[in-house]
């Protein structure tokens, strides 16, 4: 037998409660007023006991009765006889409403008879009661009697709904193993129709069937692309416990939710109280990488450590986890730099000792972060020999690439800078956003005294970047609107970065397309209508519940549009107002620039003869084969050389 839960919060909950009839009729009977007339008295029970009211029910109104209600051993013979059941009867000689009756040690209640509407004997007229007193008592007797009627009616209709919903609940229940046995086909709409049935007739959440139901529910979304509806029932199915047998599958749907939809709930912290030690390593792993995975999403370092530190060697996001790890002991939190460099040390190790297992982008991201973590600490060299370690086809080379540059830049190595400035010119790298590549590169040639270099420099960063921004400008002036921020960028997204036509120059729209968090979002967008296309195609088999769902993910949609717009007007106003910091740079440079220059020519005039040294800047320790030999650039590129490229400038500038 299949009961009804009562807990508001689940789905497809009716609204009223199993026993209201049943709380009204007692409610009728002991809230009158508090006279003689009114008090709880053996006819009243007795035409309880007749309307079928539950014995429960007619107890918690004699407790209610209080002192006033006795009785006599003679009023018991007539409630027996009027088939009032032995448990009430027993129930008012405990509770001391018989009048020198013995406690009784309680009886067993027998079949109560048929429900007879017929009212009981009306009060007998009170000594001294006037005409007008008679009249108010039966009209109050009527109208209570006739609460009793329409509550005895509501009883009977609730009773015979649950019998006819336990009756379908039992029909239902009966097709759940056909629905899984077509989930295992991938006939996901099939199954879902009948998981939605079974679960529209409100089973007992207790029970297995719902369970499978829920589970079942949730693979069929899931296995149909469905992918928001499939979230709550499978989050219920994760918080029923670790111990029920789809767990760790859902578990690992779960996974697969986050990275394509972004479904993280702060309401995750609970599965934390799983208990997975009964589990295979594999899942162990599995689950300590997600937990860490969370926390760390979430900002708490300290709880990210815990569990990330918990994946053994063999697990597969063995070299995302210490990645993680080390990044979590760079935050000031933490600020444990020498564990983050072991830990990013260990990543790459442990990437590279598995390759092809989809580790090369955490190999990446070792080295970058032990780059820019010696670079921090002023380690130039060692920065360099990890930014090298980089492919040349990375989609992450140019920033590598740029980050060099700086490096030799604060090194003094003008040769090897000169060289990057070189290859960041290269058209593999020609649409990245760099402004400050020209003023560096400006600076280099300012430092060697080589003026027409240094004004050509400043000369291609007016005409590449402040020539454009008032286009800029002007497109931030007249759009408004986050969702067409995000229209403009995912127009020119869908083009590879090429904005024709498009209102912006394709420079800065490649400054947003760089971004992270704007491929992130946009992939959530794409994931999102897609699965509304599929939401769409299968609505008549979901029904109500696929409308809900559809509705939610129309929701869902517009927030994700409106959260990427304004990440990209943000990130659009950053760009304009770092040209408005580099034009006064620039500014600053042309000025040493002119007055480097006046300064040079006085002094060659004073010294003419005055050679300048062979060696005078910076320079880096590398390790080169010994076949190692210069080539010289004969105006083509090659992407297997365009790090390697040296300038062989010497410096102009005439010593004091």
């Amino acid at each position: 037998m299949f009961t009804r839960s009562n807990k508001t919060t689940r789905w497809f909950q009716r609204p009223g409660l199993r026993r209201l009839a049943g709380c009204v009729l007692c409610l009728a009977l002991i809230s009158a007023p508090a006279t003689s007339a009114f008090a709880l008295d053996k006819n009243q029970i007795i035409q309880m006991s007749k309307l079928g009211l539950d014995e429960r029910a007619i107890r918690g109104a004699i407790d209610s009765a209080g002192d006033e209600l006795m009785l006599s051993e003679a009023d018991l013979a007539e409630l027996r006889s009027q088939g009032v059941k032995d448990g009430v009867i027993e129930h008012l000689k405990r509770s001391g409403h018989v009048k020198g009756a013995k406690p009784a040690a309680g009886g067993t209640p027998a079949p109560g008879d048929d429900i007879n509407l017929e009212p009981a004997p009306a009060p007998a007229v009170g000594e001294g009661e006037s005409e007008e007193e008679r009249e108010e008592r039966e009209r109050l007797e009527r109208e209570r009697q006739a609460e009793i009627a329409r509550a005895a009616d509501e009883l009977n209709r609730q009773r015979a709904a649950d019998e006819q919903r336990d009756s379908q609940l039992g029909v239902v229940a009966r097709k759940l193993p056909g629905a899984a046995t077509a989930l295992r086909a991938n006939n996901n709409m099939q199954a879902a129709r009948t998981y939605l049935e079974f679960l529209a007739l409100d089973p007992d959440p207790e029970s297995p069937e719902w369970y499978e139901a829920r589970f079942g529910l949730s693979k069929a979304l899931y296995q149909q692309g469905i992918l928001s509806g499939a979230t709550t029932p499978l989050l219920e199915t994760l918080m029923a416990g670790a111990d029920k047998p789809h767990f760790e599958e859902a578990f690992e749907m779960l996974g697969d939710l986050t990275r394509k939809i972004g479904y993280r709930p702060p309401v995750l912290e609970e599965l934390t109280r799983s208990y997975v030690g009964d589990k295979g390593e594999g899942f162990q792993n599995q689950y300590n990488y997600y937990m860490g995975k969370f926390f760390f999403d979430y900002n708490r370092t300290d709880l990210a450590l815990q569990y990330l530190q918990e994946v053994k060697p063999a697990a597969k996001d063995y070299p995302s986890a210490l990645y993680l790890m080390g990044v979590a002991q760079l935050d000031p939190s933490v600020n444990d730099i020498g564990g983050a460099l072991r830990n990013f040390e260990r990543a790459i190790l442990a990437a590279e000792a598995s390759p092809g297992s989809g580790n090369e982008e955490v190999l990446q991201l070792g080295y970058l972060a032990l780059a820019r973590v010696f670079y921090e600490v002023g380690l130039y060299d060692v920065a360099l020999f990890y930014y090298q370690k980089l492919p040349s086809n990375s989609s992450r080379s140019a920033s590598a690439q740029f980050e060099q540059a700086w490096t030799y830049f604060l090194k003094n190595d003008h040769k090897r800078a000169l060289g990057v400035f070189h290859t960041l010119h290269s058209p593999y790298f020609g649409q990245w956003y760099f402004p400050d590549l020209y003023i560096l590169e400006a600076t280099v040639y300012l430092n060697l005294c080589k003026f027409p270099q240094s004004q050509r420099a400043m000369t291609e960063f007016r005409a590449k970047y402040l020539d454009k921004r008032p286009l800029l400008q002007n497109y931030l002036q007249q759009t408004s609107e986050p969702a067409d921020y995000w229209n403009m960028i995912t127009r020119a997204q869908g083009k590879q970065g090429a904005a024709k036509g498009g209102p912006l120059p394709a420079l800065f729209v490649n400054a947003v397309l760089e971004n992270v968090s704007f491929y992130n979002i946009y992939n959530v967008v794409q994931a999102l209508r897609n699965e509304k296309r599929a939401l769409e195609s299968n609505i008549s088999t979901l029904g109500e519940f696929g409308e809900e769902v559809l509705d939610r993910v129309n929701e869902q949609l517009e927030t994700k549009i409106q959260e990427g717009g304004i990440m990209v007007q943000q990130r659009l106003s950053s760009v304009d107002q770092e040209l408005q910091d580099w034009e006064i740079k620039a500014m600053q440079i042309s000025f040493d620039i002119d007055s480097e220059e006046r300064q040079q020519i006085q002094e060659r005039l004073v010294n003419p003869d005055y050679e300048p040294p062979v060696v005078e800047a910076g320079t880096t320790l590398l390790i080169v084969a010994d076949d190692w030999q210069p080539w010289p650039f004969e105006g083509e590129y090659w992407l297997d050389e365009v790090s390697s490229y040296r300038s062989r400038l010497r410096t102009e500038c005439v010593e004091q």
